[in-house]
């Protein structure tokens, strides 16, 4: 990314989970699964990293926008992790994620749709984990009150959720321009689709929030510039039916997952102990 773009991405604050963006030249082989529903022809991809030994969990990855599996990575190196098996995505639009037509899907629900086909055909093991960073997270919400029985659990860090606070700014109406938009790039456009989309789709998701059970890790940093803390507080109140906590860090900012792999791991296995606790109760 050359220096005017850089600096253009960060005045208009768009992009800001590129800048972890980890180097792909050694990516490992993906797993691909063709799919052709009225809205999505093409395939989905992800990247497996099984457990070293029997597998505590399944975690499933969900980037922000811009993004890719590759997101990930740092969380798949923290000692700890091997512990689960972990299936890192390309969300349907990214990296090889991608509808012959080109199509960005900015629909919480077709997003939503698309990867439960995905994880259903995922040889996982109990609880299934959904950790999902910026606007995954919405992504990961519409996934938990849409299919219930699949998911088992959520780790939400830095996740848009009140349509209130989550209006387009002027930036991303700038983007718009045509030269602005030029100077941008295509991967940074097609993100900005997502993000004046948002606002409207957050509120479609907002009522069938209480549908949610699964238990859910809200992780926030004070200083995000990117992702308002008021989200985190908005979730605490909304997710009125499931087993939550919200982990509110004083210091930290958008970039959790990149930074402070030790945190994620532990609400990973925070809400890995609930789910499992949920469902020894359950089965009583």
């Amino acid at each position: 990314m050359n220096k005017l773009r850089l600096t253009l991405l960060l005045s208009l604050g768009i992009g800001g989970c590129a800048l972890f963006a980890q180097d792909n030249d050694r990516a490992p082989a993906k797993n691909r699964l063709a799919l052709q529903t009225a809205n999505f022809q093409g395939e989905l991809s992800w990247v497996e990293q099984p457990s070293s030994s029997a597998p505590l969990g399944t975690l499933i990855g969900i980037h922000g926008t811009p993004g890719s599996w590759s997101a990930w990575q740092p969380l798949m190196a923290q000692p700890g992790i091997e512990a689960y098996s972990f299936y890192a995505f390309d969300r349907p639009g990214w990296a090889d994620s991608q509808s012959s037509d080109g199509e960005v899907f900015t629909s919480l629900a077709d997003q939503a749709d698309l990867l439960a086909l995905a994880i259903d055909q995922l040889p996982s093991v109990s609880p299934l984990i959904l950790v999902a960073h910026s606007w995954g997270g919405p992504v990961a919400l519409a996934l938990a009150a849409r299919y219930p029985d699949l998911i088992d659990g959520l780790v939400l860090i830095a996740a848009p959720a009140d349509p209130k606070v989550t209006r387009p700014r002027w930036y991303h109406k700038a983007a718009k321009i045509g030269p602005i938009k030029w100077l941008i790039g295509q991967e940074m456009a097609r993100s900005n689709l997502e993000m004046l989309s948002l606002a409207d789709e957050l509120q479609v998701l907002a009522p069938q929030l209480a549908a949610i059970r699964a238990p859910t890790l809200i992780m926030q940093g004070k200083k995000d510039w990117l992702v308002a803390p008021q989200n985190a507080f908005y979730l605490d109140r909304m997710l009125v039916n499931a087993h939550h906590e919200m982990r509110y860090d004083l210091e930290a900012n958008h970039f959790i997952p990149f930074k402070q792999t030790d945190a994620v791991l532990s609400a990973i296995q925070w809400v890995a102990g609930q789910a499992l606790s949920e469902q020894a109760l359950a089965e009583r």
